[in-house]
Parts: C-alpha cells; sequence; structure tokens
C-alpha cells in the first residue's frame, strides 16, 4: 500500500545505511529530503551504474570520492573512522548527519 509506505518514511526517525551499496547516495538524499538525522557506512562505489555522480568534475570511482561527494550535500555532514580494521570489502568510515545539524 503506497499510503502506508509514505507514512513509514515520513515517521522515520533517523536513515541508517551499513554497506547499502547502490542505495547509500539514495539513503542520504532521502534524510536530507526529509530533514533526518542519517550515518551511513559506504563500501561499493560502482562507478559503471553512476556514470553521472561526479566530484570537481570528474566521475566517483574510488571509496574516497564518495565519502567526500555525500559530505558535499551539506555543510554538517561529518564523517568519523569506526573502530574496526578496513578491508577491501568492508570499509570503516561512517558519514553522518546529527539531528541538531538537520
Amino acid at each position: 500500500d503506497p499510503r502506508r509506505a509514505l507514512e513509514a518514511l515520513l515517521g522515520l526517525d533517523f536513515v541508517c545505511g551499513f554497506h547499502p551499496d547502490q542505495a547509500t547516495e539514495a539513503a542520504v538524499d532521502l534524510a536530507l529530503l526529509l530533514k533526518k538525522p542519517f550515518a551511513v557506512v559506504p563500501c561499493c562505489v560502482f562507478p559503471s551504474e553512476f556514470p553521472d555522480r561526479r566530484l570537481d568534475g570528474e566521475r566517483v570511482k574510488t571509496h574516497v570520492q564518495l565519502v567526500e561527494h555525500l559530505t558535499r550535500k551539506h555543510d554538517k555532514i561529518k564523517t568519523a573512522t569506526l573502530p574496526f580494521i578496513e578491508t577491501d570489502t568492508a570499509k570503516n568510515v561512517v558519514v553522518y548527519l546529527l539531528a541538531e545539524d538537520v
């Protein structure tokens, strides 16, 4: 039911994504649209699936670029390093926006 789905989205207190793959940027955009705090831990970049994603005119192809791209969406977005070892498939950088900064 689309009405229930909309009610659920509008009723969110927080948007969270841990290794959300292709939904990473959409999760951030949803939180910003709804004026909600969020935390995402981006992992894979998927540059071929997001050819229009740009950072300073260049295509976003690396994890570092993706994190920077996300942080530029709002001047209060922050990052932190989580206390576990990063690997090729498990990243440890969280991108977040606190409730008081929304």
